[in-house]
């Protein structure tokens, strides 16, 4: 286990670049880092974002970093500048969630002000993707395809299935208790992970939206999920410090981890399906290897 320190805030988000090897990470410092993850050195630092950097996504390719602050504005940063490439007005009550899309051209943003919207790449115009939710956006994921989008909400077990071409709500997904916090697709599209406050993994199979199979074992909200590249691993972490490796056809825990004191808040797992780097109340940023 590697520990990257130099946060003096909870770890919001961490995301690594599409070829692996650069992480970034925003917390609650209102910092973005970026950083070497075999080394462990940081390469750069972008300061004064704001009181917090509440999510982090590199774009197809890695030449662009995108951050979202908690004054709501969405920043284009280019990994080889110190100097934003541009930042524009995005969530007036913050951005939650930064989706970029697979064609390279376009980015969405979900955020507390119950709105999800779309961005062109080279400039920043913001879209409104559908018309605003009745509660705040908790958490969002887009299919590797990106034909699907799903986003939660911040008030029961609601989640929303959303053509983003179309701008069209085609499916809602509901549960007996809790409120989402993390989603995940898998890589192939057929699954979508989402945890809840209850301390659940529920796998939602797209082929069968009915019933979903739940994953049980955290004691508290679970605030990171991920799946390997190949899809057989699912990774997930939260409320009670530990990060837990489950194996996705069977439902089996494979392994449990405690690498943080507090809250482990994010996670990401690394292009590779080798390493994952999860984030935590402790302002740390762990980096450890996946059990084989």
């Amino acid at each position: 286990m590697l520990t990257l320190a130099g946060h003096t805030g909870t770890g919001r988000s961490v995301a690594y670049s599409p070829d692996g090897r650069l992480l970034a990470s925003g917390a609650e410092d209102g910092t973005v880092r970026l950083w070497d993850p075999v080394r462990g050195e940081q390469l750069r630092l972008w300061a004064n974002q704001s009181d917090s950097v509440e999510a982090v996504a590199f774009g197809v390719g890695g030449s662009l970093l995108f951050a979202g602050r908690a004054d709501g504005e969405l920043v284009a940063l280019n990994p080889a500048d110190p100097r934003p490439r541009w930042k524009h007005p995005a969530h007036p009550q913050g951005v939650r969630s930064i989706l970029p899309h697979p064609d390279g051209q376009r980015v969405i943003t979900a955020g507390w002000d119950r709105e999800v919207c779309t961005w062109a790449v080279r400039r920043p115009e913001r879209t409104r993707l559908v018309e605003p939710f009745d509660e705040p956006v908790s958490a969002a994921a887009l299919a590797p395809d990106g034909r699907t989008l799903a986003v939660a909400l911040n008030a029961g077990y609601k989640v929303f299935l959303i053509d983003p071409d179309a701008g069209r709500m085609h499916n809602r997904l509901m549960s007996d208790e809790g409120v989402v916090f993390s989603l995940a697709f898998s890589p192939d599209g057929s699954l979508l992970a989402a945890g809840d406050t209850a301390g659940r993994v529920a796998l939602w199979a797209r082929a069968d939206l009915t019933r979903p199979h739940f994953l049980e074992g955290h004691a508290g909200a679970v605030y990171g999920l991920g799946f390997t590249p190949e899809g057989r691993r699912l990774v997930s972490t939260g409320q009670d410090r530990t990060a837990r490796v489950w194996d996705v056809p069977t439902g089996r825990l494979v392994q449990p981890y405690q690498w943080h004191r507090s809250w482990a808040t994010c996670l990401a797992v690394a292009p590779d399906g080798l390493t994952v780097a999860t984030a935590g109340d402790d302002h740390v940023v762990a980096l450890w290897d996946l059990p084989e």
